[in-house]
């Protein structure tokens, strides 16, 4: 298997993790903090990547690229993940996906700016249907005024894709020399470290996670952070060190399209034809971007 293939694989994985755990969270806000939950994630995924590194081995890392990943951890996790569960508690998981779109966008202009990445005319036809179906789809779910509430969610969503978006760029750099399983664990490592000490000055971190008490809360916390641990952070990161991260991120922000059947199923909600043209188009952006012209 060739890497592009690869890539691309870990980047529509990446997005059905994401989707998942998009619903899996916006369950567990309702009785754990965005601060706590940021936390208690980061831990947990500490562990689990802690085995996984011991078992692969850890390789020496020059000062720079430790501190690009440290950087991108803060940027991406401690900030992004936070501002991610306060925007996904005031607006909710549909309309913080379509709002996270906007993102997609912000990267790619970050990785033709920065990285000097060169998309071809194929690549921006499929990334231009791609987005525009996936905004077909999600606008078709978050119709109706909400009030005070909603631009709340907005601002926490918009500085959450800034956050995120920044901490992808610097990621990319770090990936050149650090392997995508190394790179997710100092990167988890930094992010929980920073959000440790943002608690400890709110005074709030400990008392919210005494939720997790409760053995069904903890056991469906588990398996939350597994699904974005693995399925999400490392994939990503996977997809990046392979392809473009224009052609990544565009490639994650199909996420919605894997939501659908977790809307239908879960919260109970219908699919309209709006919804269907929605997808077709997002398919044909990723057959554009994959097709081998």
């Amino acid at each position: 298997m060739n890497s592009e293939l690869i890539g691309m694989t870990a980047a529509l994985g990446s997005a059905a993790s994401w989707a998942l755990g998009s619903v899996l969270f916006r369950r567990l806000g309702d009785d754990i903090p965005p601060v706590s939950l940021t936390f208690a994630k980061g831990i947990a995924g500490i562990v689990l990547l802690g085995i996984v590194v011991l078992l692969v081995g850890f390789a020496p890392l020059d000062n720079q690229t430790l501190i690009l990943l440290i950087a991108s951890g803060l940027l991406g996790i401690a900030l992004g993940d936070t501002l991610f569960f306060m925007a996904l508690n005031n607006l909710g998981a549909h309309a913080v996906v379509i709002l996270f779109t906007l993102g997609q966008l912000l990267t790619v202009f970050m990785g033709i700016c920065w990285l000097g990445e060169t998309p071809s005319l194929s690549d921006w036809a499929g990334i231009g249907a791609i987005l525009s179906g996936v905004t077909i789809v999600m606008w078709s779910k978050i119709s109706g005024p909400e009030g005070h509430t909603r631009l709340i969610g907005l601002l926490y969503g918009l500085l959450a894709i800034s956050a995120m978006a920044s901490s992808i760029i610097i990621a990319k750099q770090a990936l050149e020399i650090a392997d995508s399983i190394q790179a997710t664990f100092i990167r988890m490592l930094a992010g929980t470290c920073g959000i440790f000490l943002f608690g400890q000055l709110t005074g709030r971190l400990i008392q919210g996670l005494s939720a997790l008490r409760k053995p069904s809360l903890f056991g469906f916390f588990l398996l939350s952070v597994a699904v974005v641990t693995f399925g999400g952070f490392w994939l990503s990161l996977l997809a990046i060190d392979n392809i473009d991260v224009s052609i990544a991120n565009t490639l994650n922000a199909t996420e919605p399209l894997f939501v659908l059947p977790l809307a239908a199923s879960v919260l109970k909600e219908r699919i309209t034809r709006v919804v269907v043209a929605g997808a077709m188009l997002t398919f044909i952006g990723i057959l554009l971007i994959i097709a081998p012209w």
